[in-house]
């Protein structure tokens, strides 16, 4: 039941609403039609984004910064989700200026037990798509971090969770408020670097708690250092166009807390047909300096020959002083690269 209510995102924030969980000023529930969006665009103000309540990866999205583009983002929003989704149902929201994306990672069992395994800073992303991922998010003041963590068990524990999940929300860096966007009710992708930070195995605990095993407390996760992953998909480093085809040479980085997820081997041809990416690179040291350091490393010993991969791209994130300074936010790459 829980997880049939978090897949439809209006449907999510309005319940998340109810339950006291911080949202984004928006529709309350799908929208009618396009009028009815222009009529909450003109109140709330621009600018405004259109999101498909079905939607995921950024798909069915667009950002409205005047009112005369709204219909016909509207309508490419809609056409976009139906083709993705099978729902063209659309929800609109004010669109927050420069933000970070912050997520918490949580566990809940039957019992009605749930716990956080920290939160995650995604805000390196193209197209609403993130590329980097790390944890712990260092823009957080312990304050703010402290009240994520509760927010999101909270909301957990209001919807009758349990199993692996996400909650994603908008950080204002300005305001050092925070905003729910939508609730993952499964596993993704960047879940390594909370593995890595905490010493469990999410996997194995997802499968714990679907045989009836009571969750350890809060109080016995200990978390270590930061992590960080790089997304390497087989896309040109620049235009991030696909670039399909046959991998001639393949070899993994390795080392301590060095880890490569991946399916692909010296050989094996990348269709034309799915998502590209291809691995994932995650690295595990004792601050966020050494933590880049060590991916930068883990990267230039990373070779995939045969076709164009995001390596190198990855590669210059890590020797970006803005990304070493944290100075970026979802709209970097927009503005920058």
């Amino acid at each position: 039941m829980s997880m049939a209510l978090m897949s439809d995102k209006s449907k999510a924030k309005s319940f998340m609403k109810r339950a006291g969980v911080p949202v984004i000023p928006g529709s309350d529930g799908v929208l009618k039609d396009v009028e009815e969006a222009r009529k909450l665009a003109n109140e709330m103000g621009y600018p405004v984004i259109l999101k498909a309540a079905a939607g995921g990866g950024g798909r069915g999205m667009r950002l409205v910064t005047k009112g005369e583009d709204l219909e016909k983002n509207f309508w490419a929003a809609e056409s976009e989700a139906l083709s993705a989704f099978g729902n063209g149902s659309m929800y609109i929201e004010k669109y927050i200026t420069n933000p970070r994306h912050v997520e918490v990672q949580i566990l809940g069992d039957e019992h009605g037990n749930v716990i956080h395994v920290g939160e995650r800073d995604c805000s390196m992303q193209r197209r609403h798509q993130k590329l980097i991922e790390e944890t712990p998010a260092t823009i957080l003041d312990e304050k703010t971090r402290e009240k994520l963590h509760e927010t999101a068990i909270a909301a957990t524990k209001a919807i009758g969770y349990y199993g692996a999940g996400t909650f994603e929300f908008l950080y204002d860096q300005d305001s050092k408020e925070f905003y729910f966007i939508e609730m993952n009710t499964r596993l993704q992708v960047e879940h390594c670097v909370s593995e890595m930070v905490s010493g469990l195995d999410m996997v194995k605990w997802m499968i714990r708690i679907a045989q009836g095993e009571k969750l350890p407390s809060q109080d016995e996760i200990e978390f270590r250092g930061h992590s960080i992953e790089c997304r390497i998909a087989a896309e040109d480093p620049k235009s991030f166009a696909p670039n399909p085809g046959k991998i001639t040479k393949f070899i993994a980085p390795n080392g301590r807390n060095v880890r490569f997820d991946s399916h692909i081997y010296e050989g094996y041809s990348v269709p034309p047909f799915y998502d590209s990416m291809i691995g994932k690179l995650i690295v595990h040291a004792d601050t966020r300096q050494k933590a880049i350091a060590k991916m930068r490393v883990a990267l230039d010993e990373l070779i995939i020959q045969g076709i164009k991969t995001t390596r190198n791209f990855h590669l210059n994130m890590m020797e970006s002083a803005d990304f070493a300074n944290n100075k970026f936010d979802t709209n970097y790459l927009t503005k920058y690269y």
